[in-house]
């Protein structure tokens, strides 16, 4: 036997063979408080209905959607009729997280099968602009250089404020069938979401309110409207369903009083957190 090889087998009888020092891997013990806390922390977003249904909070949620459905008067029930497409519908949910990461609100949503409408019967025009980035940081940036402040609004159930105007038909919540009626359909009358006429529908809403309190619109980003009153200045984008709005103090306090009245809204303040950015 040579040198090594004794000295391989002393080794082998210290240590014991290769296959025995294999590590675990296993986190530190410091971090398992922090690992139960954050699995507290955490809320599941429901797969299905009935998974919601055990939840007393997310029923209280679908509630509400279903209730804010119901005051906007966005359908009314009609017998199921033979040669008459039927949109399906489900429910999905998410939680909505504020600017530090933890749950803000439970958001179930009431949505269309869009997918299933046929283009000509269900629905026409589609499309619907979306604001430049590039004109948010302008906005940003102007109002630090000018000193206003920023505020910022949130239209709630926003799609439900368009007006449809084809004859779409779309099955009932799934556990808000009206009694007595389980087989009936309902005919929208406001767009929901899911529908893939639904942000047209909102965006010529909304557009035709600003026209016709003689808001300008921007050329090239036609989100961007601004009025002029008495030398002052008010200047709105548009997101979707959110609102940042600059200028003139009093002339902001005023447009939101009005958008208050035409629209559900919610106002958040001033501006903290929009599409991901933190404004300080």
């Amino acid at each position: 036997m040579t040198e090594a090889e004794r000295l391989a087998q002393d080794a082998e009888k210290v240590v014991g063979p290769p296959t025995a020092q294999r590590r675990q891997r296993q986190s530190p013990d410091r971090y398992t408080g922090y690992m139960a806390l954050m699995r507290k922390c955490v809320v599941t977003e429901p797969s299905s209905f009935e998974e919601a249904t055990e939840d007393p909070a997310w029923v209280d949620a679908m509630v509400e959607e279903y209730d804010s459905i119901v005051r906007n008067s966005a359908w009314e029930i009609v017998p199921r009729s033979e040669g008459k497409l039927v949109v399906g519908s489900r429910w999905i949910y998410k939680v909505k997280q504020a600017a530090d990461g933890s749950m803000e609100k439970y958001k179930p949503r009431f949505v269309a099968r869009g997918f299933s409408q046929i283009e000509g019967i269900d629905y026409e025009e589609t499309f619907a602009p979306v604001t430049r980035y590039s004109s948010i940081r302008m906005i940003l940036a102007l109002s630090a250089q000018m000193g206003w402040h920023i505020h910022h609004m949130d239209v709630k159930t926003t799609f439900l404020n368009g007006v449809i105007e084809e004859e779409v038909y779309i099955e009932q919540p799934e556990g808000f069938e009206v009694f007595s009626s389980e087989s009936h359909v309902y005919r929208l009358k406001r767009a929901l979401y899911g529908l893939k006429q639904a942000p047209r529908a909102w965006y010529t809403r909304i557009d035709n309110y600003f026209t016709g309190l003689r808001f300008s619109k921007s050329e090239v980003d036609l989100n961007l409207y601004q009025i002029v009153v008495e030398g002052k200045l008010l200047i709105i984008v548009l997101y979707v369903d959110d609102l940042i709005l600059t200028g003139d103090e009093l002339l902001i306090l005023s447009c939101k009083k009005d958008l208050s009245t035409e629209f559900e809204m919610k106002d958040l303040g001033l501006l903290h957190y929009f599409l991901g950015l933190e404004i300080w």
